[in-house]
């Protein structure tokens, strides 16, 4: 990569990074303020206030890991790499699925021959009588 391009990929991301946290100071504004505002003119009832705090909530996760990943996860147990980890499982289960069937395959075309062979064996035995 040149030099141009790293520049506009870090600019890029600390644009996202700047976006998610805009828009995480707005969420907790305006659920603030929509819980002020319930409180005082609908009698404490703050029931939808709740509502638009988890779907916006919602939101605001998605829009972190969309920015973010799972790299500041690791205090949950997550670890950064998990995608790579589980890539690399498949890769090594698969790769021994296909050890064992070329290995099954080997073995049954052995059987045969010996199959074969023992059957060649018999015809050339001749009948006692």
């Amino acid at each position: 990569m040149e030099d141009q391009d790293i520049y506009a990929v870090a600019r890029k991301k600390v644009k996202a990074k700047k976006g998610f946290f805009y828009h995480l100071i707005t969420y907790a504004f305006i659920v603030g303020l929509l819980y002020v505002i319930m409180q005082f003119a609908n009698r404490g009832d703050i029931f939808p206030v709740i509502i638009v705090a988890i779907s916006w909530g919602i939101g605001i996760v998605i829009h972190y890991f969309q920015v973010f990943g799972t790299e500041h996860l690791g205090f949950l147990g997550i670890s950064p790499d998990w995608e790579e980890d589980a890539l690399e499982n498949e890769i090594d289960k698969l790769e021994r699925k296909r050890e064992l069937k070329n290995y099954l395959q080997k073995e049954t075309e052995l059987l045969e021959d010996v199959d074969n062979m023992e059957l060649k064996e018999l015809d050339k035995r001749p009948l006692k009588k």
